[in-house]
Parts: C-alpha cells; sequence; structure tokens
C-alpha cells in the first residue's frame, strides 16, 4: 500500500514540475533564513571567543577597545595611534609581553611584526622551512601561503601604505623562510615577521647602498664630487647578506612604534594588577579580549533575535502561500481525485498520495536547506579564520 501511494505521488509531482518546484523552493527559503541565521552566528561566536580567550590583556593606546582588539587579534582594520616599544620591558613585569606592529601588507595580506614568543605562546610551529630570524624574513600562515602560492624560498613584495609619504618606507622584498601549519585562526591569513622588519617596512630602518655612476641624477660627475642618487635606486629594497649589515634603525629602538603589546600573565594575581594599574593611564589602556567580544555580541545576539521575529514571519507567510497552492491544486485535481473513488480508491486513499507529495516535497525542501547550510558555514569559516 505505501508503495503504491509513493508511487502516485511521485508521477504527481512529476507531471506538475513547476508546482513542485514552487512548494520545494518556497519551504526551502523559509528554511534556511532562520537555520542559517542560527548555525552562522553559533560558528562567529565560538571562533571570536577562543581567539578572545587565548589572548588574556592586550596594552595599546587609548582609544577604542574594539579597534585594537580586532586589528591586534583579528588582523582586520587598524589600531591608528601606537605606542612605544620600551612599553613591553615595563609589562614583562606581569608575564610574556609580546610586541605587534600590524601596519603593513603585502598583496593585501596583513605583514604582522611580533617576537619569537608569539609562536610558542600561540603554538605556531612550521610545517615547511623555519620561523624568521633575520631582517626581510617572514613566516606565511597556510591560508596566506595557499592564497599567494608561496614556498620556502620564494618572495612576495610589500604593499606601499601611503604613495605620498616621501619618509615613509619603500615597497621591499620579503622572503619566506617557511610556512606555519594550519592552526584554524586568524593566523592562518597573515605573513609575520620580526619588529624590525615592520620597522623597516615603516621607514624607520633604512640600508644604504653604494651609488654608481650610471644610476645618478649627474652621471657625468667628476672623480670625488658627490654623486646624486635617482629615486629608482630606491625604489625597491632587498635585504641580501651582502647589504644586511648596512641597515640601521633611526632613532633608539625603545622608541619605536608598536600597535600594541600582548601580555600573558603568569598568575591571577599579576593579571588584575596589570588591568588596575593601568586603569588610571591616561595614554595608554590594558583591555580584556574576552570582554569586549563578549559585549560586541551581545549586540550581534540582540539584533539575532529581532532577525528571529522577521523570519517566524517569513515562515508563517510562505506556509501560508504553501496551503493556499495546495489547496489551488487539489480543487484543478478534484477531477482525477474523483476518478481515484470511482475506480475503488478511497477518500483515505486519496489524502494519503496527497500528504505523500507534501512530505516528499518537504524532504527535498530539508536537503536543500542543510546543503546551503552547510555551504553558508564553510563561506563564513572562512572568513573568522
Amino acid at each position: 500500500m505505501l508503495r503504491d501511494v509513493l508511487f502516485l505521488a511521485r508521477r504527481s509531482l512529476a507531471a506538475a514540475p513547476g508546482r513542485a518546484a514552487v512548494l520545494v523552493l518556497g519551504l526551502a527559503v523559509a528554511l534556511f533564513l532562520p537555520a542559517f541565521t542560527r548555525a552562522a552566528a553559533a560558528v562567529v561566536e565560538r571562533a571570536l571567543l577562543e581567539r578572545a580567550r587565548s589572548s588574556p590583556i592586550l596594552v595599546g593606546a587609548r582609544g577604542s577597545p574594539f579597534d585594537l582588539v580586532m586589528s591586534s587579534l583579528y588582523f582586520r582594520g587598524g589600531a591608528g595611534t601606537t605606542i612605544r616599544y620600551d612599553e613591553r620591558s615595563r609589562l614583562a613585569e606581569y608575564g610574556v609581553a609580546v610586541p605587534l606592529v600590524v601596519r603593513h601588507s603585502a598583496f593585501g595580506v596583513p605583514v604582522v611584526g611580533t617576537s619569537p614568543e608569539y609562536f610558542e605562546q600561540r603554538d605556531l610551529v612550521p610545517a615547511a622551512g623555519r620561523r624568521p630570524a633575520l631582517l626581510g624574513e617572514v613566516l606565511a600562515g597556510s591560508a596566506a601561503a595557499r592564497r599567494l602560492e608561496l614556498e620556502p624560498g620564494d618572495t612576495v613584495r610589500s604593499d606601499l601604505a601611503n604613495l605620498y609619504d616621501l619618509a615613509g618606507g619603500y615597497p621591499t622584498l620579503l622572503e619566506v623562510v617557511g610556512i606555519a601549519e594550519p592552526t584554524g585562526t586568524p593566523d592562518d591569513d597573515v605573513l609575520f615577521a620580526d619588529v624590525r622588519t615592520a620597522w623597516l617596512l615603516d621607514g624607520l630602518l633604512h640600508g644604504h647602498q653604494e651609488v654608481r655612476p650610471d644610476e645618478a641624477l649627474n652621471p657625468e660627475a667628476d672623480e670625488g664630487e658627490n654623486v646624486e642618487a635617482s629615486a629608482a635606486v630606491f625604489l625597491f629594497q632587498r635585504i641580501t647578506a651582502d647589504n644586511l649589515d648596512t641597515f640601521h634603525l633611526h632613532g633608539s629602538a625603545g622608541e619605536a612604534p608598536v600597535t600594541a603589546v600582548l601580555v600573558f600573565p603568569r598568575d591571577a594575581r599579576r593579571h588584575d594588577q596589570l588591568l588596575g594599574d593601568f586603569a588610571l593611564e591616561e595614554t595608554l589602556q590594558a583591555v580584556r579580549p574576552l570582554e569586549v567580544v563578549r559585549s560586541v555580541l551581545d549586540i550581534v545576539l540582540r539584533v539575532s533575535a529581532a532577525l528571529d521575529a522577521y523570519f517566524a514571519a517569513v515562515a508563517i507567510s510562505t506556509l501560508a502561500f504553501a496551503a493556499l497552492v495546495v489547496l489551488l491544486s487539489l480543487r484543478l485535481r478534484a477531477p482525477e481525485l474523483e476518478l481515484m473513488r470511482r475506480i475503488g480508491a478511497s477518500r483515505g486513499a486519496a489524502a494519503a498520495v496527497v500528504g505523500a507529495e507534501l512530505a516528499i516535497v518537504a524532504a527535498i525542501a530539508v536537503v536543500i536547506t542543510g546543503v546551503a547550510v552547510w555551504a553558508g558555514l564553510v563561506w563564513v569559516g572562512g572568513l573568522v579564520t
């Protein structure tokens, strides 16, 4: 009996593919919107909170805590104002202090200047090659390496941050010395370098090369006369073993800028002490990323609640539309159903066929919704990691 009912239901749907497609798509959309919203919110919340929990305290210039957290932990946006590098020595009294310079990029991929302690605290290990040790070397995150098609030994040119900043650093060829193992975190999407490399990109650290007469603005200069260099000599830089010793920092390292310092306190007492000591600072702020992210998620959850009400209204209207389509369909199929009764089918059998049609439509809509939600979550997961 059930096999016969399913057979008749399938043949009925196949005879009216347009009607079946409208019902399937309508139900799929009504199911997809709330399902995807809730699932995506859960994925984003889990990823953001996990990253924030692994980052106890961030210290940066006083301003927006959200901008500081997003730029220093998720490498999105910019922190704007910087602090002095020598603040790291002061913060080292509380625990492991890791400097961060997030101001530059290479082909759109953030270049993060930091110290070896960052790799240790994040358990960031190379899958190929090694960590950066010298000026101009970078370790590529797994996703960044895949995007730029990088391997150890390749070079990548940094982006020019400001075309009109004549005092800033010129684009520099950075040597990729390693590819990091995937971590499922924002670390996969960046290039890691030493803080001195970040200062090189800032233009604070320079290397001077000897200018040959054929590269000069005054190539006819006599021997002993000063040779004026053309801009082409300095437009692109590459650090090699031959010129590494010529690079030097203009000014003291303590005065050099960093965008933030990530602090891993040694214990709970030093954690609370750090927050208390910096609470009254006029130019610096110490924030707990977990609290900042939770405050943002609270706003998102309020918006999500409003969206749930909207999606509920959409679902009700969609179901009402589907019911209308079914009722009109039954009215149009009245002669067909009457014929079924005349050849011996009971009213229950006719209702079973209609119910089987609706069940098949609902099952197809659920499958389409599941595939669409899965694809959407894969896309969302790529954005938050």
